[in-house]
């Protein structure tokens, strides 16, 4: 069939080429309309819960609202995995589902799930936008220097913020820093004392005397009217007017009780940036699954727009972070590595073949092989990322071409002063069809574990899988039809045959040592075994890892300060950050987000700062430092310049996928769980300690903040009862009075503001204060706060997390300088020595990257276990011999040595992305031994003995094996060398294989030969003349 596919092409080779050239057009436009991200999203399929109930501490959130909230989500279809914290306000519930669960779907399941839960009045669950851990593509600040920062909030809320969400793949704009313009009266708790009125009543007024109404309609003649009645609050002066109650028939009004005011809500947090200490800032979510080029087009397009508006008011939208500097960079880098290394394959392909003819019609299945990759991705609906783009190995691609071109050219020069003729070519062709298709087969094969893999290390290998599989489509189906095609005009003609001398010294060189090794098989065996015990010795020296660190040309900073503290003092702290940090002439910017953003969704106190850390290009650094040694650096300086911060170094993307998987902003975690959250401290406190004293340890502490100061409020319900306080009155002080709930909206146009009422700031201050706060009784008279409830300070939590149901804190750990694997086992161990607590109320358990890496491993143990088998089927059926298959499939373990090794020089660890080059090394390493095997049974079959066979076999592949290997290795040459952003991932998979195929390659021409000889000859004297398979 294989054969009939060829002669088919050939002989319709001018409709073939004109097909190819129409491909290649199509192709042209499958790139422009690709997706392609710069990193993959490697999120779990997951959703928040966010439900927030302003006033409540920690304790009462998660007993009100978080732990119904749990009963009811466990059980959901798909349930992966639940996480949960509660903070002041503020209730986030995070839910992981299994892999093969739609977005949409989940989040159904679960919205039908939480909306059957019990709680408070008030309390409104709601889901997060459907964005995953790289959603964020665009950031900005506000700037002007004619309006203040109330004003920027405004323009921010009421303009900008609705404009972008209107761009096609956003699907959420969230704002951090400035003001919450509401409307607020503030009450003077004297005055309800004189006029014998408490909140209640005051806001019971306020809420009957802010409503529309509808009175149908009236006919007048021959036109209808619509009767509306209009009573909305729309401004002060229609607060100040509301009547309360009367007194004596006087009217007591909201304006004889207190001072209303247009101001801003209390804030939750600050926006500092660079020398800026308050600002505003937008973050723009893209929605899951969408085109980040497409989106960011329309982004930019709105902001233009934006700005060309807004420059009237003297306001610009200034970005300071877009996705597509990233894509941009990283694009840049991987196109860059990829022409050189097609540069340099078409160098090799000159200097073995000696045409340029010849090198152009391998090197033409290179596009070819693009547009294949570019259309099917387009076609399967799978995005393409840059790192998968950039693991394409385009010597691997051309090998095929190389086989087909070398057997062709070989005719010519066996035939110089003649014309080739169509069946000429097709002979030579169909002399390695067979062994092409079923080499090309086997790496396709070899690249199936990729499929297998689950959760992160899916999303980030998958794609690569994709599109290695049809980029091999592509040069497979080009080798077959097309090079053919291309090589009749190509060589037809007589012409000069090319000697390479250097080449023919070496292949005489090559038949003296293959002779000796034919004849002393020992030296073969002593080379084997000694390759099998350095793969062993390498394996056991080099560090393994889940993932190599993804450049993403910035840094993300977790910082967290002492507890307890107010906005204002961390604001300051803040901007001393800002301060040290830049004085690095590497940093590009730097922002803190000091506490909660805008909408009080971040479960962050004032204690706690996030900081992006933007970085100039690298090239434009002083001293040419690696990124790496920055990090130290500056990790150095601010533990010097800034004692008592607590600082972990990360990068944007990662840290939030960190986050998705542990928990934690960290790639490593302990969660120790159990009810008591003094005990669980405790052990925590002695972990870390442990943790300190292991080598590599950057930084190790509680995830969760410590307790905080609070003044606890406790009612005394038999006091309550005695003096007939109603509950509801007792809430509106506490909640509404002192913790300014809304209590209704003002609507301004478009816009709407909350209405707060609350006790004076100097009546709700202290303990003491609010111990004076007036309650009405059922009477009508009123008492002191005081005398119903004890008001004292205590310490309470500032977060209760949990995971699965269960209380847990979260160690939090940075390591550097030394692989995962073997720090993590260090670690473990010291800490089962060192670290005791009761097993029955506590429990450890390890979690982040790691749990990855163990399951990504395990599961490459199995499938690779089925994938060899699969090989060995292919190669049985290829080779017509289970005894041949066998001995190709024998050197795979041996391949592995160089690949080792390179890891070991280059100080790189053993990961899934080195992984992933092994599997790639595999199959050029069968591919070669198949095409190998199969000329060596042509010649048998051809009648040469067996020992003829092999030499004349052997020395005729000697060519095409050495091409085939150098293109493979000078084609991923140049990603194994760079470094920065966009190199990550494909400079350890290049690693592997530019190491991987020096060794393979000696082994297909020496150790396989030999090994042939060898066991065939073996046959031959147990069995007689041996059946060959065909050429």
């Amino acid at each position: 069939m294989i054969d009939q596919f060829v002669d088919f092409c050939l002989r319709r080779r001018i409709p073939v080429i004109v097909l190819a050239l129409l491909l290649s057009g199509f192709g042209v436009y499958a790139w422009k309309t690709l997706s392609v991200e710069a990193y993959p999203d490697l999120g779990d399929v997951a959703a928040q819960v966010t439900t927030q109930m302003p006033g409540l501490a920690a304790e009462e959130v998660e007993q009100l609202i978080t732990v119904p909230l749990e009963r009811q989500i466990n059980g959901t279809p798909g349930l992966l995995l639940m996480r949960s914290s509660s903070t002041f306000g503020l209730s986030l519930i995070t839910v992981l589902f299994r892999d093969g669960y739609e977005d949409y779907w989940a989040r159904q399941r679960l919205t039908e799930r939480i909306a059957q839960a019990s709680l408070p009045a008030g309390a409104t669950p709601t889901l997060d936008p459907v964005a995953g851990p790289a959603g964020e593509i665009f950031r900005y600040t506000l700037e002007s220097d004619t309006r203040n920062l109330q004003e920027l909030s405004e323009i921010q809320r009421w303009k900008v913020i609705p404009a972008l969400k209107t761009v096609p793949g956003v699907v959420d704009v969230t704002n951090f820093g400035g003001f919450t313009t509401e409307y607020q009266l503030d009450l003077d708790p004297r005055q309800l004392e004189h006029y014998g009125l408490g909140i209640t009543d005051v806001i019971n007024a306020i809420n009957a005397n802010n409503a529309n109404a509808g009175g149908g309609r009236v006919t007048r003649g021959e036109q209808s009217y619509v009767i509306r009645g209009v009573g909305l609050i729309h401004s002060l002066a229609d607060i100040g007017t509301i009547v309360v109650t009367q007194i004596n028939g006087q009217p007591v009004l909201v304006r004889d009780l207190g001072k209303t005011t247009l101001s801003h809500q209390e804030r939750g947090g600050i926006l500092g940036k660079d020398r800026n200490p308050d600002t505003i800032e937008g973050i723009v979510l893209m929605l899951k699954y969408q085109n980040p080029s497409e989106t960011l087009k329309g982004v930019h397009a709105r902001v233009a727009t934006l700005n060309a508006a807004l420059a009237r008011d003297g306001v610009r939208i200034a970005p300071y972070v877009d996705r597509d500097d990233l894509v941009n960079a990283t694009v840049s880098k991987v196109g860059h590595t990829i022409a050189e290394g097609i540069g340099l394959v078409f160098l090799v392909l000159i200097l073995f073949l000696g045409s340029p003819r010849s090198a152009v019609v391998v090197a033409v299945v290179i596009p070819l092989a693009l547009v294949a990759v570019f259309s099917l991705l387009n076609l399967t609906r799978v995005s393409a990322n840059l790192l998968s783009l950039g693991a394409i190995d385009f010597g691997i691609l051309v090998d095929g071409a190389i086989v087909v071109t070398e057997a062709i050219l070989r005719r010519r020069e066996a035939l110089p002063d003649e014309e080739l003729s169509e069946s000429e070519v097709k002979a030579a062709t169909l002399q390695v069809t067979r062994p092409i298709f079923f080499a090309s087969l086997i790496i396709i094969t070899a690249y199936l574990p990729l499929f297998s893999f689950e959760r992160a290390e899916a999303k980030l290998f998958t794609p690569m899988a994709y599109t290695m599989g049809y980029a091999l489509f592509g040069a497979l189906l080009s080798a077959l039809a097309l090079v053919p095609a291309l090589g009749y005009f190509a060589f037809r003609r007589p012409g000069r045959v090319y000697h390479n001398v250097w080449l023919e010294r070496l292949t005489t060189l090559y038949d003296r040592v293959l002779a000796s090794c034919l004849n002393q098989p020992r030296i073969i065996y002593g080379v084997a075994a000694f390759a099998l015990m350095a793969v062993v010795g390498f394996g056991a020296t080099v560090g393994r890892e889940f993932l190599p660190d993804l450049d993403e040309g910035a840094l993300w900073l977790q910082v967290q300060m002492p507890t307890g503290l107010s906005l204002d003092k961390a604001s300051e702290m803040a901007s001393d950050l800002r301060r040290v940090i830049l004085k690095n002439p590497e940093v590009a910017y730097v922002v803190t987000q000091v506490g909660r953003n805008d909408d009080g969704t971040d479960p962050w106190t004032m204690s706690h700062i996030e900081a992006p850390v933007g970085l100039k290009p690298y090239d434009t650094w002083p001293g040419g430092e690696s990124k790496k040694a920055f990090v130290d650096h500056l990790a150095g300086q601010l533990a010097r310049e800034l004692p008592g911060y607590d600082i972990g170094i990360s990068q944007p993307i990662i840290d939030n996928v960190n986050d998705l998987i542990g928990g934690a902003h960290s790639p490593l975690v302990i969660k120790v769980f159990g009810d008591d959250l003094n005990e669980l401290r405790d052990v925590s406190r002695q972990i870390v300690d442990v943790l300190d004293s292991v080598p590599g340890t950057s930084s190790a502490s509680v995830f969760q903040e410590p307790p905080i100061p609070q003044i606890e409020i406790a009612i005394d319900h038999e006091k309550a009862a005695r003096y007939g306080v109603n509950m509801t009155d007792l809430q509106n002080v506490i909640q509404t009075g002192v913790g300014q709930a809304p209590v209704t909206n003002v609507y301004v146009g478009e816009r709407v503001y909350p209405l707060t009422v609350r006790f004076l700031a100097r009546t709700r201050g202290t303990p003491e204060a609010l111990g004076s706060l007036p309650v009405k009784t059922a009477s009508g008279a009123e008492i002191p706060l005081a005398q119903l409830a004890t008001i004292r300070l205590r310490s309470g939590e500032s977060v209760v997390t949990r995971e699965m149901g269960q209380r847990t804190l979260t160690i939090r750990i940075d390591n550097r300088d030394r692989d995962l694997t073997s720090y993590l086992e260090e670690a473990q161990a010291k800490v089962r020595a060192s670290v005791h607590f009761d097993a029955r109320r506590i429990r450890l358990e390890w979690g982040g990257q790691f749990e990855n890496q163990r399951r990504a491993e395990a599961r490459l143990m199995v499938i690779m276990a089925l994938v060899l088998g699969l090989m060995l089927i292919f190669l049985t059926v290829g080779l017509h011999s289970l005894r041949q298959a066998a001995l190709v499939l024998g050197v795979v373990p041996l391949a592995m040595l160089g690949g080792l090794i390179s890891l070991n020089v280059t100080g790189q660890n053993l990961n899934v992305a080195s992984g992933v080059g092994f599997i790639a090394l595999f199959g050029v390493a069968v591919q070669n031994g198949i095409i190998m095997v199969s000329n060596l049974n042509r010649m048998r079959k051809a009648g040469f003995d067996l020992y003829d066979a092999v030499m004349k076999g052997a020395t005729e592949r000697l060519r095409p094996v050495l091409m085939t290997a150098t293109v493979a290795t000078l084609g991923m040459l140049p990603a194994a060398i760079h470094t920065g952003v966009g190199s990550d991932v494909q400079r350890g998979i290049a690693t592997v294989v530019v190491g991987g195929l020096a060794i393979s390659t000696v082994l297909t021409l020496f150790v396989l030969p030999t090994m042939y000889h060898v066991i065939e000859r073996w046959a031959e004297t147990r069995s007689g003349p041996v059946h060959w398979g065909s050429p």
